[in-house]
């Protein structure tokens, strides 16, 4: 009797771990499926039980750090939370999240219409400014943005900016068009090039502040050099590098620095910061700007040009 007892017993046993074994499994069905993104490739792993998505991961390198990475990192938690891909892409980031959610639709097998990586062609109103002649006074100047060159227009009154127009086919829609757009009135409203740039749109910003200190150079450079000023010149990474420098017996008060052709958000920040560290230490045996020795050096030689001239 009690053998009988312990042969049910054994199988009941074996028979419900049986059952919770196949409904682990049974749990999560995984798929997969890849989209292009901004830089590449995006590919999403989901796993559904039923009509519910459990978890969604996705992967790809390709796409920008610090942009299409937070939407990597943070659209997948958002579609499997709704159970759907009618989500809102992550700001800034709209390529990749586009992509992420036509690969989960993919995945799913779900037809829709191909969410568009990009408007078709650049944004008109970063490309058509300005249609008419500029007008009397007005500067112009050139740096190297994200995509290609970026070009403003700078009117000046006095030392007045009364305003600023920026144009770059070349730059990402939605991203370094922000810039294109914003920044032009902060440089105008400030008076200076002393502002912030446009978050996510570092190096377009870079650029036109850049162009915007070369139009306003060419502008001081067209009038007569101030009682003591003195210029030198100097290789740097992408081209010259040239100082002017007051100074006032041996000591130096100022120091601008002009070079068109170094990289925006590398050696522009040697052009924007070590000036002012030959001023404070009324030498030019200070410390270059990290990741920028070639325009640091450039400054420093065309500083100590510019002294031995005295």
């Amino acid at each position: 009797m009690k053998k009988g007892l312990i042969i049910v017993l054994v199988f009941v046993l074996s028979f419900g771990f049986l059952q919770v074994a196949t409904n682990l499994t049974s749990q999560g069905e995984t798929l997969t499926a890849t989209a292009k993104g901004f830089g590449g490739d995006v590919t999403v792993t989901l796993i559904v039980d039923g009509d519910d998505i459990v978890s969604v991961t996705a992967v790809g390198a390709s796409e920008t750090q610090g942009i299409g990475s937070n939407a990597i990192d943070q659209l997948p938690a958002l579609i499997a939370d709704a159970d759907s891909a009618d989500v809102d892409g992550v700001s800034g980031a709209t390529i990749t999240s586009n992509a992420i959610k036509t690969a989960v639709r993919a995945a799913l097998g779900i037809e829709s219409a191909q969410e568009p990586a990009a408007p078709a062609e650049p944004a008109k109103e970063t490309s058509a400014k300005p249609a008419e002649p500029a007008p009397e006074g007005a500067l112009t100047a050139t740096a190297k943005g994200f995509g290609g060159d970026v070009t403003v227009t700078v009117v000046v009154e006095g030392d007045d900016i009364v305003s600023v127009t920026a144009v770059g086919a070349d730059e990402t829609p939605g991203i370094g068009s922000n810039a294109l757009e914003q920044l032009p009135g902060k440089i105008a409203e400030a008076d200076s090039t002393d502002v912030d740039g446009v978050s996510g749109a570092t190096y377009t910003s870079d650029a036109i502040k850049k162009a915007v200190e070369e139009a306003l150079a060419s502008k001081g450079a067209a009038a007569p050099a101030a009682e003591g000023a003195l210029t030198g010149t100097a290789k740097g990474f992408g081209g010259d590098v040239t100082v002017t420098v007051t100074v006032d017996g041996d000591d130096i008060l100022t120091v601008e620095a002009v070079g068109a052709d170094e990289t925006p958000g590398i050696g522009s920040n040697a052009i924007e910061q070590l000036p002012a560290k030959i001023v404070e230490a009324d030498s030019t045996e200070v410390e270059v700007i990290s990741g920028a020795t070639y325009t640091s050096k450039a400054i420093i030689e065309a500083v100590n040009a510019a002294l031995a001239a005295q």
